[in-house]
């Protein structure tokens, strides 16, 4: 997919028209609250004092003590009281967004995946596709292996010594190619003219059966090279071919974004076997079984949340499509699976809470002033080619994007950091805004705060506590800090799982939108990992919208699954564990 340069992004995803339709309402939230927990009723009463929401929009649930729930809990008592009060309180379904407080837990456990017959379906239809393939490749062997036969035996290719144990998909490849290059000399020797070209035809049946497409692409892009004066013909071709290669891979993106099931599965199988062949299914397959075993059910209370009125038995293993984005501003979806925005009341006590509350408010009469401060890591510049979609570059070019869009089109002070080390302790004074990376769970207090700032830092583990004493995590220590509202994971999300900055914050600083709405629009998934901590109705360039001028532009397909926790990291980084 190709980024839309930020000069135009900024204006972002929808045009100000748009926008200014959706603001959301102090009567269109209700806020979630702990039975029982005097804090937490306390909070919820506070804020819909100050807010203007209706009492009866307070919905006290019994709630287990902590920040984790299991996933019993969830399904079976907390879920279905909550549902409850909402159908006995908006008949009408006016309600658009819910406010977790102080009280209510962050966290929901994994699902038993032995218990769920959906997840052993699932494994074991991952299994036995694999098992076929597997099958098939097995029979290409044995096909090549027989074509114009010469009584020569093919010698299986022995690992170096030394070098680290192959993959099933590595072997067989291996193989394959044993057996091809055989072929090949075999099928050459051949004296009958007839006999080569049908051999050679049958050749290249079995190695795109094999390989795909991306076999003959990548034999064509060598012989491109190596030919100062290459054919039209030979050229037109190679065309061709990229271009359906680069088609198959923007549709497989698309696929890896909805959420894993047998019918997305069948579809996404058919895609890589049309690109790849069968052994880039079988290596997929590999993935996905990992996926499944590793049973990525988990979720943040407040995504899962979201989905709290959704039919019964959605997917859970990883993540649901976000249907609040502008992609589904005219689906039907949107009727039949209704989604909440959610936004979180909470942090490490409640003077820190009511003070979030009160920064909003206060700050949004006047306008939040201050500089921008974005930390990227030297991965990648504004004129840097695009980078696969939800790569580590493609997210530091991302960064980079926002601070030339913020620079070009409002008259905010942007100050930029592109090397892989943060800002400095006590480098960032005024600070209003940021967004910036790579600290896993160690707050780097560089930032003197304005009163409204928000703020969120990209790593894997930002908001998996908001009250733990001795916890360094960046949306903990931000609050502390005083930042109004922050964006963190509750536990490992994956990078493409966060608001894309170039994205989030084009709305905040058009005023148009409330927070809550800012991050929903921009937010890929839910049923997953994220938390928008603030307090929902935030807007705080109200009083003074600092884009110049705002464009609109579609929004980005959601790219595929990468770890923050880099297992490889890349040169110019050295990871803060």
């Amino acid at each position: 997919m190709r980024l839309v340069p930020l000069a135009v992004c900024l204006g972002f995803v929808f045009g100000r028209a748009e926008v200014a339709q959706g603001e959301l309402k102090p009567t269109e939230i209700a806020i979630i609250a702990a039975s029982g927990d005097r804090e937490s009723e306390g909070l919820a009463n506070y804020y819909a004092k100050q807010r203007g929401i209706p009492e009866n929009n307070i919905c006290r649930v019994v709630v287990p003590k902590g920040e984790q729930i299991t996933h019993k809990d969830w399904k079976w008592s907390v879920r279905p009281e909550i549902q409850k009060w909402i159908l006995e309180n908006d008949p009408q379904s006016e309600l658009k967004c819910l406010v977790t407080t102080w009280g209510v837990p962050l966290n929901i456990g994994a699902a038993d995946k032995n218990e769920d017959a959906d997840s052993v379906r699932y494994r074991n239809y991952l299994r036995g596709e694999r098992t076929n393939r597997l099958k098939l490749v097995g029979q290409i062997a044995e096909q090549l292996h027989n074509l114009a036969p010469d009584g020569l035996v093919v010698e299986k290719p022995v690992p170096a010594a030394g070098a680290p144990p192959q993959t099933e998909v590595a072997k067989r490849q291996a193989e394959l190619e044993a057996e091809l290059q055989a072929a090949q000399k075999r099928i050459a020797s051949l004296s009958d003219p007839n006999e080569r070209n049908a051999g050679a035809a049958r050749l290249q049946q079995l190695a795109l059966a094999a390989g795909g497409p991306r076999v003959i692409l990548q034999s064509m892009e060598q012989q491109l090279a190596k030919t100062p004066d290459p054919p039209a013909e030979l050229r037109s071709q190679f065309d061709v071919l990229r271009g359906r290669a680069t088609a198959y891979a923007e549709l497989k993106g698309a696929l890896d974004g909805q959420p894993p099931s047998i019918d997305r599965d069948s579809l996404l199988l058919s895609v890589l076997e049309q690109n790849g062949g069968l052994l880039a299914s079988i290596a997929w397959l590999d993935e996905q079984i990992g996926v499944a075993e590793a049973n990525d059910t988990g979720a943040g209370f407040d995504n899962e949340l979201a989905l709290v009125m959704w039919p019964e038995n959605y997917e859970l293993l990883r993540w649901q499509p976000n249907y609040l984005r502008p992609g589904y501003d005219n689906s039907m979806l949107r009727d039949t699976h209704r989604t909440f925005m959610v936004s979180r009341l909470d942090g490490p006590t409640l003077p820190i809470v009511k003070k979030m509350i009160d920064d909003a408010v206060a700050t949004e009469e006047k306008g939040l002033t201050g500089k921008v401060y974005i930390d990227g890591r030297g991965l990648a510049k504004v004129d840097s080619p695009p980078s696969p979609p939800g790569s580590y570059e493609d997210y530091d070019r991302a960064l980079m994007l926002t601070a030339k869009g913020i620079e070009d089109q409002t008259d905010l002070e942007v100050v930029v950091d592109s090397k892989a080390d943060l800002f400095k302790e006590g480098a960032c004074p005024d600070a209003a805004l940021y967004c910036g990376w790579y600290s896993v769970g160690k707050y780097k207090d560089a930032f003197d705060w304005k009163p409204g700032a928000v703020a969120y830092h990209l790593a894997s583990s930002e908001c998996t506590t908001l009250k733990d004493p001795k916890s360094q995590v960046w949306c903990k220590k931000l609050l502390e800090d005083g930042v109004c509202a922050t964006i963190g994971p509750t536990s490992e999300p994956y990078l493409m799982s966060f608001p894309r900055p170039e994205e989030f914050f084009a709305l905040l600083l058009q005023g148009d939108l409330t927070l809550a709405e800012c991050y929903w629009r921009t937010m890929p998934f839910t049923s997953w990992r994220m938390a928008l901590v603030g307090d929902p109705l935030y807007r705080p360039y109200k009083a003074n919208p600092a884009i110049k001028k705002p464009v609109a532009t579609a929004a980005p397909v959601a790219p595929p699954a990468i770890p923050l926790k880099e297992e490889t990291p890349p040169a110019t980084e050295t990871p803060a564990e």
